[in-house]
């Protein structure tokens, strides 16, 4: 069976994630609440329990036309997520059973498409195999936080950094006091990747939301140069996971050294606040030419690789809606 939550039953949905035992933020209905920023639709929690176990996948549905009859798509949001399983015993016939039950809820509501973008961490691709058809993008690198600054390895690059960001102050700002300056170095930067006309040039009103929304689990800090703001992140942070969402720098020519410096003291604060994980994400892959590798070189543990899934549910409809260039999911998602 399965019970469909709306994202205004906040209460219902929180308890389906404790019954889960899931604490990440991107699976609660405060992260959604600014996801709809970029996706406009309506969210939901679909959670399945059978004799195997249970299945929660929050997503959001999105009207794909303006006709008497509509038609829809459903979409994980910006970040990560998909199905979270709890198994008894069989994890693949629980997977099994769920798609057939979200297939047919798909149909039944004229979904005729579904887009996911899995959570490398949880590693929850890898029951979907034989019934989506799932694509790996990229690595995404994460700092095991406990004792990461006492190895030997770690204290040089700390040091290191030190030397390089000798004239950098980092300080943990405002949400909400700062965000403008923060804007003004997140539009400089996406300028400058050419993603001005992008699904990822995020707007103002997306932030605002984001701030309110998130609370306490968003954080904001900023390295200065000489008193001048030039670069800085807003991150997530929830159960024992502080996640890296978006940055923005001032200028290309030491947005490296800089970042390495912020992110190193968002590590030192993550550590001194008791996380256990700091998830960088992917450095960034819009250009192979200058791709970088200042979160590959600083990460401790093994790289977690970010896969998307994606299913037709109505070929035909599918073809009328959908141009080929909203298809190719894997340009869209490249620089999650």
């Amino acid at each position: 069976m399965y019970e469909l939550i709306a994202i205004q039953e906040h209460g219902r949905w929180q308890k389906i994630l404790d019954i889960l035992q899931v604490s990440d933020i991107y699976y609660t209905s405060q992260y959604f609440l600014s996801a709809l920023k970029l996706d406009p639709g309506e969210a939901f929690l679909f959670y399945y329990k059978d004799d195997d176990g249970e299945v929660a996948y929050p997503f959001i549905k999105r009207q794909l036309n303006e006709v008497d009859t509509p038609y829809f798509d459903t979409t994980t949001p910006f970040g990560y997520g998909g199905p979270i399983l709890k198994a008894g015993k069989n994890h693949m016939d629980l997977a099994t059973n769920f798609r057939k039950a979200f297939v047919e809820y798909c149909e039944n509501e004229r979904i005729i498409a579904e887009y996911i973008r899995f959570h490398p961490l949880k590693e929850n691709a890898c029951f979907f195999k034989d019934h989506l058809e799932i694509s790996p993008l990229y690595e995404t690198f994460s700092i095991k936080l406990k004792d990461y600054f006492g190895s030997v390895k770690n204290s040089q690059l700390s040091n290191e950094d030190n030397e390089k960001g000798s004239n950098l102050t980092v300080k943990k700002l405002g949400t909400v006091r700062h965000m403008f300056e923060f804007l003004v170095l997140y539009y400089s930067a996406a300028r400058r990747r050419e993603e001005a006309d992008s699904y990822y040039f995020f707007t103002n009103d997306y932030f605002e939301t984001l701030i309110s929304s998130m609370g306490s689990n968003l954080h904001l800090f900023g390295a200065y140069h000489e008193n001048k703001l030039v670069s800085a992140c807003y991150i997530l942070a929830m159960g024992d996971t502080i996640y890296f969402h978006l940055e923005g720098s001032l200028s290309e020519a030491d947005s490296d050294d800089t970042m390495r410096t912020l992110l190193l003291k968002v590590a030192e604060w993550g550590e001194e606040n008791y996380y256990a994980f700091f998830h960088l994400g992917s450095d960034f892959q819009g250009d192979t030419n200058r791709e970088k590798k200042t979160k590959k070189r600083i990460a401790n543990c093994k790289p977690a690789v970010f896969y998307i899934g994606q299913q037709v549910h109505n070929q035909q409809i599918y073809n009328k809606l959908v141009s080929l260039e909203d298809n190719d999911i894997a340009r869209r998602y490249r620089n999650i």
